[in-house]
């Protein structure tokens, strides 16, 4: 079932050029050993059965957490209710101290 892939010199050469990476002989010959192992690694996902898996497109459970237009933002603190607990406020605002 393993399709055995083994990248050349010259499909190292180009996915580097796609890349924009300059590679040295010495590294062309390590990097096509290490991606044919990265490869060979990869296969090993076409024996896993997956009949039963849905499509998914994000790891969570996540549907759409934005508003509609026009709803009410119910889960929105008002000014005061955000700043109550903090120990600088300045016209409303938290501050804090200078980054830089």
């Amino acid at each position: 079932m393993s399709k055995s892939v083994h990248l050349t010199k010259e499909d190292v050469l180009h996915i580097a050029q796609l890349a924009n990476l300059p590679l040295s002989e010495e590294s062309i010959e390590k990097y096509q050993k290490d991606l044919t192992e990265t490869l060979h690694y990869v296969e090993n996902l076409d024996e896993l059965d997956i009949s039963k898996t849905e499509a998914s497109s994000h790891t969570t459970d996540l549907q759409n957490v934005f508003f509609e237009d026009g709803t009410k933002e119910t889960r929105k603190f008002t000014q005061e209710q955000a700043t109550q607990n903090a120990k600088n406020i300045k016209n409303g605002q938290f501050v804090v101290k200078r980054l830089m």
